[in-house]
């Protein structure tokens, strides 16, 4: 498995230009083309079927002219890029419209969360790794490129954890060292000890050069001590299964997703 086909929503603000210089160094690593997707719902009508009306005319024109804005951008920032484009424009609200185009491309590229973010003009990290069925790759807040030598793969015997190694593949065989971490009680590190060394057989068995790390007993949220141990072993990338619990259950007690999702230091890549 490789990807060729990268999507990501576009909305001309402040920092899209940076987002998607970002989202190009993505596709010029993977030798992808990229896919920009110009979405909005005309709030507070959540589609074209919706509504009627002269105010409702001119929402919808509001809205069309911001995503005829936000591809002008694309355009522009990206024309200097030796990579391969593409522009797909629709109505509808973000997460929506980026889970029905997503049919065409093999990740999504997404943003780190913001706290009361408008859903009608963006696409958010948990809406897209519930709804898209692809991959997500997170950027960082700050402009960098994109690099994955050193990864942390983020463990535990769920299923998205293991969907998430076979997902990140390319990634992990390219990188220079892979770091899989656990953070477990004291009376689990024998179980917790066995299942990293059966990772790390499946890893070395594709040529991924493979560490193992066990975090007992360690002090705060799971997510949090991920992330710290990422910042210690200065990792490009995280790579993570997301949503272990409901939904309902993560959004309302945080978890290690929604930590991995809100950081923005690094790049994570989530599988559900």
């Amino acid at each position: 498995m490789s990807y060729k086909a990268l999507l990501t929503h576009v909305v001309a603000d402040r920092g899209c230009a940076s987002r998607l210089r970002v989202a190009a160094s993505v596709a010029q690593a993977f030798g992808a083309e990229l896919i920009g997707v110009g979405a909005r719902a005309p709030w507070p009508y959540a589609s074209v079927e919706d509504g009627r009306g002269v105010e409702f005319e001119s929402i919808l024109g509001a809205t069309q002219d911001a995503i005829t804005e936000a591809k002008g951008v694309f355009k522009e920032t990206l024309k200097r890029h030796a990579i391969a484009k593409a522009w797909r424009a629709e109505v509808g609200y973000p997460d929506d419209v980026i889970a029905k185009h997503a049919r065409a491309a093999d990740l999504v590229i997404g943003y780190p969360a913001r706290r009361g973010v408008d859903r009608a003009l963006y696409a958010t990290p948990d809406g897209l790794l519930m709804e898209a069925g692809l991959p997500i790759l997170l950027i960082p807040a700050a402009e960098v490129e994109f690099r994955a030598e050193t990864v942390l793969l983020a463990w535990k015997n769920t299923q998205e954890a293991r969907r998430a190694i076979s997902v990140a593949m390319p990634l992990l065989q390219t990188a220079e060292r892979v770091l899989v971490a656990a953070v477990c009680r004291d009376r689990e590190v024998a179980t917790i000890e066995q299942e990293l060394a059966d990772v790390a057989a499946r890893l070395t068995r594709h040529g991924v050069k493979v560490a193992t790390l066990v975090e007992v007993e360690a002090p705060g949220a799971v997510g949090r001590r991920l992330l710290h141990i990422a910042e210690a072993d200065k990792s490009d990338l995280i790579v993570a299964g997301g949503y272990g619990h409901s939904r309902l259950r993560e959004w309302a007690l945080g978890g290690v997703t929604r930590d991995l999702i809100a950081d923005g230091r690094r790049f994570v890549l989530l599988s559900r």
